[in-house]
């Protein structure tokens, strides 16, 4: 709200500072009238999703994922839920939701991170909001604890969207990042083609809370092997992590297929201009365009602010949990 009072000059009077008083007062009450229609609705609103992913697979495995994979994914969407139930921002449960993928040390992402072909281990996350079209990542980070926690502080603590490489690492640390030994630390899953693969990968999370607000993040420790600096999809805002006021999206997959395409960044475009079904624009991108055209591989997760649910995967499907306010958590690997 805007006084013009509140305008100083050299000549203020005494109507003036009485002017500006009482408009500082009016703006403070209608801040504070704004903030309780807020809180009540997030108290009134009772629809809220979380949805996670933790691995691609390109064909039906008996072997994966296993039953450790498959719980920890279990109690990461029941966590959520609950989260979620008692009032907490969307933005809070995808940050603990993959913080928690991050510190199990089963996935492809933080603990779990795979090695790169120089045998050290370079991880990449972001983070954004649909309300705000705020957002954060950082990539090819190597002492970071927690990728996800870092690009939040990207988003909350810089005026900056990504920040990369062992500059942008110390910056972060600076602002309170924690921090690792990577030689103690890390203890990267097992290699994706091996006979034992138990099918470990990127893991993402997308939420809508009480309030109608979207969010979503994406971590993982990139491509097995991928040359050292190598980037992919994750940290990149439209490519894998995406959210406004109608969508929210996390992808997995071969990374430089989703940059190329702006992968969720298109199916959120194809939802909004086009007007198509999230599951028709995101079965276009992914199977369509990726898919088909492309011939590569990889998965969305999505939510709308409706409330559709939407797994699409070039191959299988890809490990994911959901929960609503109405359906208790479920985990699943086919897509479809």
């Amino acid at each position: 709200m805007y006084f013009r009072c509140a305008r100083l000059n050299d000549k203020l009077t005494v109507c003036g500072v009485r002017r500006l008083v009482i408009g500082a007062l009016i703006g403070m009450i209608y801040c504070a009238a704004a903030d309780a229609q807020t809180g009540a609705l997030c108290q009134t609103n009772n629809k809220f999703t979380i949805l996670v992913h933790g691995g691609y697979v390109g064909e039906a495995r008996p072997d994966w994922p296993d039953a450790a994979v498959r719980e920890l994914t279990r109690q990461i969407v029941t966590r959520g839920r609950a989260r979620l139930e008692s009032g907490a921002a969307a933005l809070d449960v995808v940050v603990e939701s993959i913080a928690a993928f991050e510190d199990s040390g089963q996935t492809d992402s933080g603990k779990g991170s795979f090695q790169n072909s120089a045998g050290f281990t370079e991880t990449d996350a972001s983070v954004m909001v649909g309300s705000t079209g705020k957002s954060g990542a950082v990539a090819a980070m190597q002492r970071l604890k927690n990728p996800i926690v870092a690009a939040r502080l990207v988003m909350e603590k810089t005026p900056h969207v990504l920040f990369v490489g062992p500059a942008g690492e110390q910056t972060l640390i600076d602002l309170g990042a924690e921090t690792v030994d990577p030689k103690a630390y890390y203890k990267p899953v097992a290699e994706p083609q091996a006979s034992k693969n138990k099918g470990h990968g990127t893991v993402g999370a997308i939420a809508m809370d009480r309030c109608g607000v979207l969010a979503a993040g994406t971590s993982t420790g990139g491509t097995y092997g991928k040359m050292p600096g190598r980037v992919g999809d994750s940290p990149i805002i439209g490519a894998s992590t995406f959210a406004n006021g109608q969508v929210a999206l996390s992808s997995t997959g071969a990374g430089e297929y989703f940059i190329r395409r702006g992968a969720t960044r298109d199916i959120a475009a194809r939802v909004e201009y086009l007007h198509m079904s999230l599951k028709d624009a995101t079965d276009a991108v992914i199977k369509g365009l990726i898919g088909k055209e492309d011939g590569a591989r990889g998965a969305v997760i999505a939510i709308s602010s409706s409330g559709d649910v939407v797994v699409s995967s070039t191959g299988y499907g890809v490990l994911h949990g959901y929960a609503t306010q109405s359906v208790l958590p479920t985990v699943a690997v086919k897509s479809d």
